[in-house]
């Protein structure tokens, strides 16, 4: 409001014309006021720029009216659009373009998004009732994760919309996401061998090289053969996920697999269409024909492709690999994703829940047995280890045993 040399700006006053005079701009035009006194024009001056922020000034002569559908938006938007992930949001696009596709975006609330989730919601809770007594409903519905990318790619176009000043605020930012439950599926050695008896052999190699690699669906797929170094057991993935490069590491097992390939000598790719060497493997026709119905055939349930990652994080957890080596090796942007799979390390778990204990002083780190120091007053043994199932008890104190069960009044 005020400039450095202490004159307000907009303000000022005319030697030629007695009075305080005010001038605003808007849209590159200029629009002057007088006024009687100095105070005057600074309450006029204030005025007519809140007027403007809120756009109530000038409606007709200065403002210009952007009137546009959210399907042509959402359309304007894809053209443009070079995410890795593009596929998913065209299909988030057309179904936004048919539910609301016909609507001005000034014209698109809070409310009625509101009511548009919980109808989404509601439909799939009607799929589950119906599925529980034992009809077949014609629409499954979407879940709540399902619906939160929806939403998540209809609050990102409409913020867009904002900045290029097409609406004055995003209407998905009042709507409360849906909590989702983060469940991490992976296949066990059992369910691994069933899988691996139900595949051909060749199928199977795509399968295991997934769980070797730990790589996702189409980077395995879309996996070129100079991006492999397997002289240093090391393969690059230029553009992941992340949008940076990451290495790989190989390991013996992805090696062999990798030697035994011989897709090298007549396609660019590792694992080459069926129709054609200038192309990949297509992953949903792969799906569709060979793991899905195997995974039928061995009687897992729950597991999709994704599936694979998942397992080749679990077992490296569960052999004693650490959390941030597996971070690397997965190639998670952050430690946070790969804490998911903290709970099948119970090694180092057990180890550090017992440091501190009240019931004991040195801890095994091999099996993460509690023991006790006894000291000189204690006992004329200094320095002696003994487990605490082997301490002296008090007269009358019998030790637990496995099957016995100790209830007090807190519990």
């Amino acid at each position: 409001m005020a400039r450095k040399d202490g004159k307000d700006r907009g303000i000022f006053e005319r030697k030629d014309r007695p009075g305080w005079w005010v001038q605003v701009f808007v849209n590159g035009r200029a629009q002057t006021y007088r006024c009687d006194n100095k105070t005057q024009a600074k309450a006029l001056y204030g005025r007519l720029k809140a007027e403007i922020r809120e756009r109530k000034f000038f409606p007709e002569q200065f403002a210009v009216k952007k009137d546009i559908t959210l399907r042509a938006w959402i359309g304007r938007y894809l053209d443009g659009c070079s995410n890795r992930g593009v596929g998913n949001e065209e299909r988030y696009g057309r179904r936004w373009s048919l539910l609301l596709g016909g609507r001005l975006l000034r014209e698109i609330t809070t409310e009625e998004l509101r009511r548009l989730q919980t109808n989404m919601r509601a439909r799939r809770l009607k799929f589950e009732a119906l599925k529980q007594k034992g009809k077949k409903p014609k629409a499954k519905g979407w879940s709540d994760a399902t619906i939160n990318r929806h939403f998540s790619f209809l609050r990102h176009v409409l913020m867009l919309a904002v900045k290029e000043s097409w609406i004055d605020r995003n209407p998905v930012s009042g709507v409360k996401f849906f909590p989702e439950v983060n469940r991490t599926r992976f296949l066990n050695d059992d369910e691994l061998e069933r899988l691996r008896n139900a595949m051909l052999p060749a199928d199977w190699t795509l399968v295991a090289f997934a769980i070797e690699t730990g790589l996702r669906q189409g980077e395995q797929f879309q996996l070129r053969w100079d991006y492999i170094d397997l002289e240093n057991g090391v393969l690059t993935i230029p553009m992941p996920k992340g949008g940076k490069t990451r290495h790989v590491p190989l390991s013996e097992g992805a090696k062999q697999i990798l030697r035994s390939l011989d897709s090298f000598l007549s396609s660019a790719y590792v694992f080459s269409g069926m129709r054609g060497t200038e192309r990949p493997l297509d992953a949903r026709a792969f799906e569709r024909r060979a793991y899905e119905p195997a995974l039928r055939k061995a009687g897992i349930q729950g597991v999709c492709w994704h599936t694979l990652r998942h397992t080749a994080a679990s077992r490296r957890v569960m052999a004693g690999v650490d959390l941030v080596t597996v971070k690397e090796i997965m190639g998670h942007r952050d430690i946070e994703t790969t804490l998911r799979y903290a709970h099948l390390a119970p090694d180092h778990l057990k180890v550090g829940v017992n440091r501190g204990s009240l019931f004991a002083s040195v801890i095994n780190t091999d099996s993460g047995t509690l023991t006790k120091t006894t000291t000189e007053e204690e006992s004329p043994k200094a320095g002696r280890v003994e487990v605490i199932d082997s301490v002296v008890r008090p007269e009358g104190l019998e030790p637990p045993t496995p099957r016995s069960v100790v209830w007090c009044s807190i519990h």
